[in-house]
């Protein structure tokens, strides 16, 4: 039979990387939308040039009319 330490420890280190990745996809989740929620307010207040294109926007480079 098993130690009933080394079975606990298991259990804490899949528990602990149970969280690790639930935040690191949350965190990664978050980080896209707040570069999208940036570059949408950048266009919003004309500080970049921007068109839509197929539903999407795409940034005109400063050098084009």
């Amino acid at each position: 039979m098993p130690d009933p330490i080394i079975i606990q420890w298991f259990l804490f280190a899949s528990a602990a990387f149970c969280a690790g990745m639930i935040g690191y996809y949350h965190a990664k989740f978050k980080n896209e939308n707040i570069i999208n929620d940036t570059i949408v307010y950048l266009i919003d207040n004309n500080f970049v040039k921007a068109k839509k294109v197929d539903g999407e926007w795409e940034i005109i480079p400063l050098d084009e009319n």
